[in-house]
């Protein structure tokens, strides 16, 4: 058995767990674009503070005030504002482990859109630890 320093273990951890977790939210929300061209919610990753990171664009060329929501899990707001941005671009920042499930809502009233994105979110930890000693 190869004898491994613990620095070594826990180096393969934090990358197998970043690997890990990049692999699973991005299958689950790489681009959530439907059948419109308007708006989209896109996954970009886990920044240096361990927070999910999202981008919303959405193309507002009349520049009619529309509704951004963030709901969680439970449908319940955890973030909501309005914009007039003809071409919104702007990032959003979710601790890590807090959510399992995100829905973005952007809703236009005078132009009768409405625009719904369901992001799932999976953690999986994979754990390989070998300790070896040698008398």
């Amino acid at each position: 058995m190869k004898k491994q320093s613990i620095k070594t273990i826990a180096k393969r951890f934090f990358l197998g767990n970043l690997l890990a977790a990049a692999m699973f939210l991005s299958a689950g929300a790489a681009t959530v674009t439907p059948s419109s061209d308007k708006a989209e919610v896109k996954y970009t990753g886990i920044d240096k503070l361990n927070q999910l990171s999202f981008n919303v664009k959405y193309s507002n060329p009349s520049g009619n005030t529309f509704t951004l929501s963030v709901l969680d899990e439970n449908g319940e707001s955890i973030f909501k504002s309005f914009y007039g941005d003809k071409q919104f671009d702007k990032t959003f920042k979710l601790p890590k482990g807090e959510v399992s499930k995100l829905t973005f809502v952007i809703e236009d009233g005078r132009d009768s859109f409405k625009q719904k994105f369901d992001v799932n979110i999976k953690t999986q930890v994979i754990e390989d630890v070998v300790i070896s000693s040698k008398n």
